[in-house]
């Protein structure tokens, strides 16, 4: 009988962990839900091609499926109306160089060359163009941002649930790290236009996710290996400093499985970058992309008796701030991450902890994304000829990459600070600035951010 007694609570603490698990799961479920709609409206109401970075790409786009060439010359030149909105826009992009006479967008012709061939599909299918008569159907525009965009920002969702599913300690963390991925950080103004930024971001989140499974979780399947091959080497393909990601995950999966590495990553790898190099080849005649012409006669040329814009750039795109005042406002100023996005304060807290997570067991992803930050930050620091910030728009583009490190790294801080009463109030608060900055832009990513316009309108900075 005593025996009986000893065993029968062990059943009960079975069902209500397996309660609270569906619980958690729920709760799960109902924040990728209400991103996934909220991110739908979002794309849904978006105005196509709205500035010169998305149309640099929209140009290619149309030009390969309705041309069969890269060459954008006649697009450029063109004049567009959008059904329900008054005026004219032009399909002319600051984002070009001239190469052989003839015009060019300085974007990676892989990205562009994927979205012609789902364009081609929806052109050949539904019967919808994106640009026919003087007008821009936006229907194609929303229904390819949906595929490229949301699609895969709901799966980066759902892997980062399991994650702290098996990783966090505490449910307060597990909901306020799933809620700022899904609603408040700076990927989030993004979703409404074609741009390599959220292509990068879920790219990392992939292989991050495929990587500790490898590293932290102790799995040797082959497709682990393949994907986590596949995305390091797409995430360079999309963001150039992101190279130096491809190279240490590399690193790291060889360490832990040599075999598997030589076998599965690395032919997996190589084909985003196969296809990297063979669309720049037939886009630019050579191995070296566009955007590396930077500064020569490529970008600086007349046409029509007109300068090209970097000839003689504007506002913040002429830069001129010292490089501490740079680094000022990359980090706590206009363009600052952690004053546009304070919830990355816990990030910074927990990287100056990682002495005392010796046992958290995504401490390796911890260390690399902190090796990459400092490493991406200083070197934009060192191009003291290119200090635009990015030019107009609500981030530090060329950052936002990073964010699926930045999440993971304030988990075991955020499970710590969770035990104490002063802590939800803080996280309300953090929360809420940082959602306030994701979505003040209204969808249009391609503004200044509200705290460069604040300080603008004080007088305190001044880039006219």
């Amino acid at each position: 009988m005593n025996a009986d007694s000893q065993s029968a609570p062990a059943p009960a603490k079975d069902a209500e962990t397996s309660k609270s698990t569906r619980n958690r799961r729920i709760g799960y479920a109902l924040i990728i839900l209400a991103a996934t709609i909220v991110g739908a409206i979002q794309i849904l109401m978006a105005l196509p091609l709205r500035s010169a970075n998305d149309r640099s790409r929209w140009a290619t786009v149309w030009s390969l499926v309705e041309r069969g060439t890269y060459q954008i010359d006649e697009i450029d030149s063109q004049r567009f109306q959008i059904e329900g909105r008054k005026g004219k826009h032009g399909w002319g992009t600051i984002d070009k160089v001239k190469h052989e006479k003839h015009f060019y967008s300085t974007k990676p012709p892989l990205f562009p060359t994927l979205v012609a061939g789902l364009y081609w599909t929806v052109k050949k299918t539904l019967d919808w163009d994106i640009y026919r008569d003087g007008w821009i159907d936006a229907r194609v525009t929303r229904l390819i941002l949906l595929l490229v965009n949301l699609v895969p920002t709901i799966v980066c969702l759902i892997l980062l649930a399991a994650i702290l599913e098996r990783h966090a300690r505490s449910n307060l963390t597990r909901y306020f790290v799933l809620s700022t991925a899904a609603f408040a950080t700076l990927l989030v103004p993004f979703l409404g236009i074609l741009n390599n930024h959220t292509v990068g971001a879920y790219s990392a989140m992939f292989a991050l996710y495929a990587m500790i499974r490898v590293i932290v979780d102790g799995k040797r399947k082959p497709v682990y290996f393949a994907l986590c091959g596949f995305w390091a080497a797409f995430t360079c393909c999309n963001e150039l400093p992101a190279a130096l990601f491809g190279l240490a995950t590399f690193g790291l999966m060889l360490r832990t499985c040599r075999r598997q590495t030589l076998v599965w990553f690395v032919p997996a790898a190589l084909v985003p970058l196969v296809g990297f190099f063979y669309t720049n080849y037939l886009a630019t005649g050579g191995w070296k992309p566009f955007y590396l012409y930077y500064g020569t006669e490529k970008y600086n040329f007349v046409q029509n008796g007109r300068e090209s814009y970097w000839m003689n750039p504007k506002g913040i795109d002429k830069g001129g701030d010292a490089p501490w005042s740079y680094f000022l406002h990359c980090t706590v100023g206009h363009h600052g991450i952690l004053s546009l996005t304070p919830v990355y304060l816990l990030t910074l807290l927990a990287w100056f902890r990682l002495g005392r997570y010796r046992d958290f067991k995504l401490r390796p992803i911890m260390m690399l994304g902190l090796a990459l930050s400092v490493c991406v930050l200083g070197f934009y620091l060192t191009r003291t000829g290119n200090y635009n910030y990015g030019g107009v728009s609500v981030a530090l583009r060329w950052m936002l990459w990073l964010t699926p490190f930045w999440l993971i790294a304030m988990i075991p801080l955020t499970d710590d600070l969770a035990k104490s009463d002063w802590f939800p109030g803080l996280a309300v608060i953090i929360l809420l600035v940082s959602l306030f900055s994701a979505w003040y832009p209204h969808a249009n990513p391609w503004q200044h951010p509200w705290l460069f316009q604040v300080m603008e309108w004080a007088d305190l900075i001044h880039y006219d």
